[in-house]
């Protein structure tokens, strides 16, 4: 029989890690389950984390599969809007925290759509901060993921490959474009940031999946890598005693608007205290804590008893 393990990916929760004033704000309970835990430190961002643990094989590739695990075909990118911000001799690209409604989002999307016309691709808006390019024929590009980039100068993760010019062109078309239009002076005058461009990618190779029994969650994409994958997602799992498979996946979002302390307090009280009895009745064999930008921590069985930490 396998043994029973639990991977828990805490999304957005790296902000209390990656910033040593926010450490403080980790309760006391969450710090000593932590203390007794294995540490690896990965920065790998959400999105490659999450693929990381339904791949069987390694994610080498700069870019990810998501156009794809978006809904689009074999012929899609992604498009996604973002702001470059000029500094100095470099641009920086910012695509978090953008406040775009999906109104806003539809109307930068007509904007744009003519210079798509050309290259015989059709623009979509999914969601507000998430676009679908369907193209005629996929273009030969090289094409680097936005997630990790956000603050980040683009110079060095441009589209390469052979039809990389035209593309990189079009990239500056549309910044022109979007340059100080009615939309975006709107923006600006509500002190919002302009959208300004938008960012291929997502046209990573598909991995070979890997199944796990149980997956639940309500993250983006989740459900959707659970059925490519061959997973069982569940709906409404809110606590540990409610996972039954020997081997499991949770996701838990973290919200920025909501009560931070009480966030910390259902993932102690639902997640972390339980799994830490089990462990010390050998009912669980590891306890995986994922921070996305952060890293790893796991518990066993014995580390669980390390009354010294």
């Amino acid at each position: 029989m396998a043994k029973a393990r639990l991977s828990l990916v805490l999304s957005d929760f790296a902000i209390f890690f990656a910033n040593e004033l926010n450490r403080g704000l980790v309760p006391v309970t969450v710090n000593r389950c932590l203390n007794k835990a294995r540490f690896r430190a990965d920065t790998s961002p959400y999105y490659r984390s999450l693929l990381y643990l339904f791949a069987d094989n390694k994610l080498e590739d700069a870019d990810l599969p998501l156009a794809a695990l978006r809904g689009g075909s074999q012929l899609s990118l992604c498009a996604d809007p973002c702001y470059l911000h000029p500094d100095r001799d470099q641009l920086l690209l910012f695509y978090r925290d953008l406040d775009l409604t999906l109104e806003e989002a539809k109307a930068f999307g007509l904007r744009i759509q003519p210079l798509f016309d050309d290259f015989k691709a059709s623009l979509s808006i999914q969601e507000a901060d998430s676009w679908l390019l369907e193209c005629e024929q996929l273009p030969a590009l090289q094409l680097t993921a936005k997630e990790g980039l956000n603050g980040r100068a683009v110079s060095d993760h441009l589209p390469r490959g052979k039809d990389a010019p035209d593309w990189v062109r079009l990239w500056n078309e549309i910044q022109m474009l979007l340059f100080d239009c009615p939309e975006n002076q709107a923006r600006e005058a509500a002190g919002k940031v302009p959208i300004n461009s938008v960012w291929f990618w997502g046209k990573g190779h598909e991995p070979v999946w890997r199944s796990w029994p149980h997956v639940s969650g309500e993250a983006p994409l989740l459900q959707k890598l659970a059925a490519e994958s061959g997973s069982v997602h569940q709906h409404g799992i809110s606590e540990f005693s409610q996972v039954r498979a020997r081997q499991a996946l949770h996701v838990i979002n973290f919200n920025p608007d909501d009560d931070w302390d009480r966030q910390w307090e259902v993932l102690a009280q639902n997640w972390l205290i339980p799994a830490m009895r089990a462990l010390r009745q050998w009912r669980l064999h590891e306890l995986k804590l994922i921070i996305p930008e952060w890293g790893d921590y796991t518990l066993t069985p014995f580390s669980s008893w390390r009354f010294w930490r």
